[in-house]
């Protein structure tokens, strides 16, 4: 039957009903019409399945827990989410890495960018009830202060004064203008009424369970010594109070047996950076988000050391020229990775795209050192120039991938007639005797930028020297000059006008051969929900930067 048909049929049918009938009929007709109208737009908002508390989250870690205490946590990534889950700052970094409110609701910034003053919540409480006060904040930053604390948050408040208001105030005065103190107070904050009576120095010998006590949307509930620790929900919250009622961490050794855990199912989540899981991996109910790390991998040469090759600008861009990235990239990280050419890396301030980069080219690594006298004099292959040979060493970590990415380099840096000598090195040498001492002409490593986006402590010159972490050993003036502005200055417009002079700058000097950034693969059951992987990780832990979102049940 057609559709007029249908309505002719329909038509005679009505006509054979009472007056009173038909009305009741219509009426009938359109309840229904507005009953679907109002179902199919809650199926389209997705008020079909609204989020509700309940449900477990149980994720695998690679190591192991040793202290939940947030200036104790700093190396080890176990412990760091947990305690992203179980503390809180004066303010948090959102996905995007813009600075936000936390434990405090609001600051002004006066003299000029060398006083912050914050108004405190004053509805936050401990996860024992004890009430969060200005006297909490005064204390974290006092220990961050002490002589015997000797985490590397130490630096970030040397030298600056923190004073009590009121119970729900507290003043910062630092010694000269910082645009990133608001990064810097993210620090998460400890309780004064448990810590108050303990020398700094006896921190870790008496940690234990009873002192994980925070402000955060999580708190401690139990452990099994080297297998899980599961957090629970904190009820009194201040901020919106998550879905997903449980949070149960279990450890594993390796990447491998990890992963092996979350297809059996003993997990529900799991991250990687070693490794990257292939589709065969993976089951229609597994979702994949992919992060680049805020990371880099690359080749930092010491230009104070006694081979004069590597202090040649020149050769410095030439061997540029004679990296092929994408190879590496591919070949080292299976594809899983990110090209890069600015030590100002994409999501941090000032990043400039448009800066001068040095494609693979190696017909212009040649045409360079030609250019800046470089010649085979004695026919080995090898280039020399008045007296010095175009060849150094290259320190790298003893390990599968610093192995295959010097090989690849070298190959190629042979090809225009540089000798690359590789030496490997386990990863305690490596530190102890060379990266601290800067006793290497080479160097293949990595570092990892965390939140901060100033460039400042990798590349100035005041931090070439251990503690510092500049492994291009290069003094510049015009690099230093440019950090040395953006990092004073009240303007953000101004900070990255000065950050794109400072990569200007590294494009023409070439301190270091930048080569990728790497990723982090996070896999987990599509049971979770409200997971999203638009997040600039300043750490593994900023994965939970929305976590109040994940949900379970539904109704």
């Amino acid at each position: 039957m057609g559709l007029g048909q249908l309505f002719v049929w329909l038509g005679r049918l009505v006509r054979k009903f009472s007056r009173i009938e038909r009305i009741i009929l219509v009426g009938l007709f359109l309840v229904i019409i507005v009953s679907g109208s109002l179902a199919a737009t809650q199926r389209a908002a997705g008020l079909g399945h609204q989020p509700i508390g309940g449900g477990v989250q149980m994720e695998g870690l690679v190591g192991t827990s040793r202290y939940i205490h947030p200036l104790l946590a700093e190396t080890n990534n176990v412990d760091r989410d947990i305690v992203r889950l179980v503390y809180s700052g004066l303010t948090r970094i959102s996905p995007g890495r813009e600075v936000l409110p936390d434990l405090a609701t609001d600051w002004d910034i006066l003299d000029q960018g060398k006083t912050y003053l914050f108004h405190l919540r004053n509805d936050v409480l401990w996860h024992d009830e004890d009430v969060f006060t200005a006297d909490d904040v005064v204390y974290t930053i006092n220990v961050l202060q002490n002589d015997d604390y000797r985490g590397v948050l130490k630096s970030s408040f040397a030298g600056i004064v923190v004073e009590k208001i009121d119970d729900y105030s507290v003043k910062f005065t630092l010694p000269s203008s910082s645009a990133f103190f608001l990064y810097d107070i993210s620090v998460p904050v400890i309780p004064q009424h448990l810590y108050q009576d303990i020398p700094v120095g006896e921190f870790k010998n008496i940690y234990a369970e009873d002192k994980i006590i925070g402000t955060g949307p999580y708190q401690f509930e139990k452990s099994t010594p080297g297998e899980s620790i599961t957090l629970k929900r904190f009820k009194r919250y201040y901020e919106t109070s998550p879905y997903i009622e449980r949070l149960v961490f279990f450890f594993f050794d390796n990447e491998k047996s990890l992963l092996t855990a979350f297809k059996n199912r003993t997990v529900s989540a799991a991250g990687f950076t070693e490794i990257s899981p292939t589709n065969s991996d993976l089951t229609p109910n597994d979702m994949r988000y992919v992060y680049s790390l805020p990371q880099y991998k690359g080749v930092f040469f010491n230009q104070l050391s006694n081979n004069n090759a590597v202090k040649n600008k020149a050769v410095r861009q030439a061997l540029a020229y004679a990296v092929n990235k994408q190879q590496i990239i591919e070949q080292v990280e299976g594809g899983g990775a990110d090209r890069v050419d600015s030590p100002i890396l994409p999501g941090f301030w000032g990043n400039n795209p448009d800066m001068s980069k040095y494609d693979f080219n190696i017909t212009k690594a040649a045409e360079v050192l030609k250019k800046n006298g470089w010649v085979d004099a004695d026919g080995d292959g090898i280039l020399d120039k008045d007296g010095t040979r175009l060849s150094f060493q290259v320190a790298i970590r003893d390990d599968d991938k610093s192995k295959q990415i010097a090989e690849l380099l070298q190959r190629n840096w042979r090809s225009v007639g540089a000798d690359a000598v590789i030496e490997p090195l386990d990863v305690t040498t490596l530190i102890k005797d060379v990266i601290r001492p800067r006793n290497y002409e080479a160097l293949i490593f990595g570092q990892d930028l965390g939140a901060d986006s100033d460039p400042y402590v990798y590349w100035h010159s005041s931090q070439i020297a251990d503690p510092g972490l500049a492994l291009a050993v290069e003094v510049d003036k015009d690099i230093d000059n440019s950090l040395e502005a953006a990092r004073v200055s009240t303007s953000l417009q101004q900070t990255i006008v000065n950050y794109h002079k400072f990569q200007a700058t590294f494009a023409d000097l070439v301190p270091a051969i930048l080569l990728y950034q790497p990723r982090y693969v996070y896999l987990v059951d599509a049971k979770v929900k409200g997971i999203t992987d638009k997040i600039n990780l300043s750490y593994l832990s900023d994965r939970f930067a929305n976590l109040t979102e994940w949900y379970i049940k539904t109704r």
